[in-house]
């Protein structure tokens, strides 16, 4: 979902922000955070070390995709802002194991372009690893860009300490451009919290296919304001890619539910006893702030085909809080639950029949029903997904034109 807030809980909240403020005085408020005071910025461009010739792409070029909010490389721990656990961090060893996993399904998935969200290049919470370059190195991904929304030296609150949380596009071809697109802040938080909040960003690189270039997106919307933030966020983005001249993908964790969801609330992973402060509580979801996506751009899963049941829907959920080794208050057992995640692309472009999903559980066939009578030769899920982040991937094969 949204990523860590600070974390100001209960009576402690005032010794917190008096600390906040008393570091931010001392050390002249930018050495501590980046103010990210920028419209749209270029980014630097990550190489893989054993880099690759990915080859023709042919016209059109048949590039698989993915979207994955990785969770910053903690797989299924539970961290004290699930509401479930009380880890703060990790060591060396397990954010890697985690990695590990991670990277298989990349390579299962044979991806061309990645698009990753809650991706850290240098946090304590992730024991300093970056993951952007160890995932280029160990994946057949060739370049990559990072595009930070959460820098700061120190965060006080739970012992953070150093964060630098972003999102990420990976690809096998080369990126010719790499930028990051300013969205608006809340307007909810106080001013020494918002200063080391989360500055959510769009991503945006143009890949260089021969002798044309595709752009492609990646974002990561708001999940606990209280202001409408996550609206406005989700309308610049509709606007931007709309806009966009190149043909187009756009993925990531947008933490709002498809127009035609029937599930709004009451969800399995929410705790019925309150153990986060209000920080953490879920805003009502507004599903009909995607509707312009389905109508203008053309989803990975069509509405037709996410159902008009609970029982078809869940077979594209993307989200759960808690693992299939955890329980909630009722004794059951953690499983996906509503779906946040999407692939969109451009009017002129098309999805490969048959190539999109969301990979859910291992075991499962990858890719739409064939139909009734014909041979059912999609290929079978070696990985699960379940218990290597609190979202999801989802995938499909993009014809550009």
């Amino acid at each position: 979902m949204g990523g860590g807030l600070l974390g100001i809980r209960g009576p402690r909240i005032g010794l917190r922000l008096l600390l906040l403020g008393t570091l931010a005085a001392l050390a002249g408020c930018d050495a501590l955070w980046d103010a990210q005071d920028w419209d749209r910025e270029a980014v630097a461009v990550f190489r893989a070390s054993n880099a690759t010739d990915p080859g023709d792409p042919g016209q059109p070029a048949a590039l698989r995709t993915m979207a994955w909010n990785i969770k910053y490389g903690a797989g299924r721990i539970p961290f004290w802002f699930d509401c479930w656990g009380d880890r703060v961090a990790m060591d060396r060893e397990e954010v890697i194991a985690n990695l590990e996993a991670v990277a298989k399904v990349i390579d299962e998935m044979n991806v061309d372009v990645l698009l990753l969200e809650e991706i850290e290049v240098n946090s304590r919470r992730s024991a300093y690893v970056d993951m952007v370059q160890w995932l280029l190195d160990h994946t057949k991904l060739n370049q990559g860009a990072y595009f930070e929304t959460w820098d700061a030296d120190y965060v006080p609150s739970e012992g953070l300490g150093r964060m630098n949380l972003g999102n990420a596009i990976l690809s096998r071809y080369p990126i010719a451009k790499a930028e990051r697109i300013r969205q608006v802040d809340r307007t909810d938080l106080d001013p020494v919290t918002n200063a080391f909040y989360i500055k959510r960003a769009i991503g945006r690189v143009e890949l260089q296919l021969g002798a044309r270039r595709a752009a492609v997106f990646v974002v990561h919307t708001e999940a606990y304001d209280n202001d409408g933030t996550k609206q406005k966020q989700i309308a610049q983005i509709h606007e931007v890619v709309t806009g966009e001249a190149l043909p187009a993908l756009l993925g990531g964790d947008f933490n709002e539910l498809p127009p035609s969801a029937l599930k709004l609330s009451g969800f399995p992973d929410e705790r019925e006893t309150a153990v986060c402060s209000a920080d953490f509580a879920q805003p009502p979801y507004t599903p009909d702030v995607m509707q312009p996506f389905y109508d203008d751009l053309q989803p990975w899963i069509p509405l037709a085909r996410y159902g008009a049941t609970e029982a078809e829907q869940a077979r594209y959920f993307t989200h759960s809080v808690l693992g299939p080794d955890e329980t909630n208050e009722h004794g059951e057992p953690g499983d996906w639950n509503r779906t946040l995640d999407y692939l969109f692309i451009d009017p002129k472009s098309s999805w490969l029949a048959g190539s999109t999903d969301v990979l859910q559980h291992k075991g499962q066939r990858i890719g739409a029903e064939p139909a009734a009578g014909a041979t059912d030769d999609r290929p079978t899920l070696a990985s699960d997904p379940l218990r290597l982040s609190d979202h999801a991937p989802v995938f499909g094969v993009w014809e550009v034109p």
